[in-house]
């Protein structure tokens, strides 16, 4: 919601970076994807981004796995990631019918129904798929002219790549800083303006934040409180994206019901269902979960001594 200032000078240095993404975005899907291939291999074998992290990591989430297998859901995952980042650029030209046709979601009525009802919505979302592209769900609704659809983000230190970010995330939706997002639900609400949140909650939890640990690709795993307790603090309907990979540049997301009483849940409780679903969504694909990131808090020290 607020917009980041960027110093003069940063903006004059980063322009023909923004100019070039720009293009890149203006190409169509088949050129782009040859440009992923290029750019997964580079990622993988030439600058080997963060891979020790992302071998540490799926050893932990399928310790079944062979060494074979494992390394070749690596090889997909990188492939996944620069798909990732060619569909995020795209992202910013495609036409609303060019989405719809890329980025489906089922179940929709569901929350048309609770938002006419009255009822205002919390919804969890995932590093799965293209999380980019969720944003765009309000194109699916009859609700969404007559309702403030928004996500929550944690602000990018580097303040021209978080103007960018914003820029695309805002297309379809509202975006608000971490920091302010209980002020800013509680005024849409004392306004009489219902609200469809997002919140990426598998991100890995701040020291300072509520922590739940609940079971999670068969690991003890800490997840972000913060999304539980403030659908309790609101009484919101609590849903959650179940996403699934159809092909390249191609996903559905089916809207599921978690609860419409999230206070009577036990502490946890939602956090649990959430980490549940989203283990069962990476066991269907597991290349589309972002595993560069550090989820179970991995230091280098330890990756290195143990040769990932």
């Amino acid at each position: 919601m607020s917009k980041t200032r960027i110093p003069l000078l940063m903006r004059i240095l980063f322009a023909p970076l923004g100019w070039l993404l720009s293009l890149l975005g203006l190409l169509p899907f088949r050129v782009l994807f040859l440009l992923s291939d290029l750019l997964a291999f580079v990622a993988r074998d030439l600058v080997r981004y963060r891979r020790p992290l992302v071998r540490a990591n799926l050893r932990i989430a399928f310790p079944e796995m062979s060494a074979e297998e494992h390394r070749r859901v690596e090889r997909k995952f990188y492939n996944h990631l620069t798909d990732y980042f060619v569909e995020t650029l795209k992202f910013r030209s495609m036409s609303a019918a060019s989405l719809r046709r890329h980025m489906v979601f089922e179940n929709t009525q569901l929350i048309d129904e609770t938002l006419a009802s009255g009822r205002d919505i919390v919804i969890y979302t995932s590093h799965f798929g293209n999380w980019e592209w969720i944003t765009s769900m309000g194109l699916w609704c009859r609700e969404s002219e007559h309702a403030r659809f928004s996500h929550v983000y944690r602000p990018l230190r580097q303040p021209w790549f978080n103007r960018w970010f914003l820029t695309l995330r805002t297309r379809y939706n509202v975006s608000i800083p971490m920091k302010q997002v209980l002020r800013q639900l509680l005024t849409w609400r004392r306004d009489g303006t219902r609200f469809i949140t997002g919140f990426l909650s598998d991100q890995k939890p701040s020291h300072a934040g509520k922590v739940f640990t609940v079971p999670f690709m068969g690991v003890d795993t800490p997840f972000i409180g913060g999304t539980e307790e403030l659908a309790a603090k609101l009484d919101a309907t609590v849903m959650l994206f179940d996403t699934r990979v159809l092909g390249r540049g191609r996903y559905k997301s089916t809207i599921r019901l978690l609860t419409d009483s999230p206070r009577a849940l036990m502490p946890g409780e939602l956090t649990r269902l959430y980490a549940a679903n989203l283990s069962e969504q990476i066991r269907s694909c597991p290349p589309a979960y972002l595993w560069s990131h550090n989820r179970w808090r991995l230091d280098k020290k330890n990756l290195v001594e143990n040769n990932f």
